[in-house]
């Protein structure tokens, strides 16, 4: 049986830029770009979204800890940290630097609080809350910096209306002659 024959360094190329190639996205992962309206909003919407969990979970937590004690009467300071959270979330979809910058710096703070109280814990899940917030600070300060958007552009249901008035006639794909037939010739 003949073994192939490849070029020398052909396998150490490919291995490279696989290498390259999964640098550049972990790069992009932890350290997005947000210098475009898409990129800063996405990294918005990413800071909301762990905002929203965070306070949904955190709320779930509180329910159990009322539920669990058998106090008579009610005590609604374990819901403060998810009310917190909650606004923040609505604070940060509104594109607010002040509300994204508060997130983060409540996260943090109550991490240090954990970690005096309970002793250094360093998960995964933390580190990735805390890039969250971090890219949610990131991408309202670079929104913000971003030019307005003119003033003309139609809106999603003017662009809709404007191409349901489109004539059919115009919307019909051009046909297409048949050259080299024997039978037109």
């Amino acid at each position: 049986m003949v073994e192939p024959v490849y070029e020398k360094g052909y396998h150490q190329q490919y291995a490279k830029d696989a290498k390259r190639i999964f640098m550049s996205l972990l790069a992009a992962w932890f350290w997005p770009k947000v210098s475009d309206r898409e990129n800063a909003q996405f990294a918005i919407s990413e800071a909301f979204c762990v905002a929203v969990a965070l306070s949904a979970i955190m709320a779930m937590l509180a329910a159990i800890e009322v539920l669990r004690t058998s106090a008579e009467s009610f005590d609604a300071q374990p819901f403060l940290s998810p009310v917190q959270y909650a606004g923040l979330a609505f604070g940060i979809y509104r594109k607010s630097r002040i509300a994204a910058i508060s997130a983060l710096a409540l996260y943090l703070v109550g991490r240090g609080y954990l970690w005096i109280k309970a002793g250094p814990y360093f998960g995964v899940i933390p580190v990735l809350i805390t890039l969250a917030f971090l890219h949610g600070v990131r991408g309202t300060f670079a929104y913000q910096k971003l030019p307005p958007r003119p003033g003309d552009l139609p809106s999603l249901a003017q662009t809709f209306e404007a191409l349901s008035h489109t004539s059919p006639e115009n919307l019909k794909p051009a046909r297409k002659t048949q050259e080299g037939n024997s039978a037109d010739a």
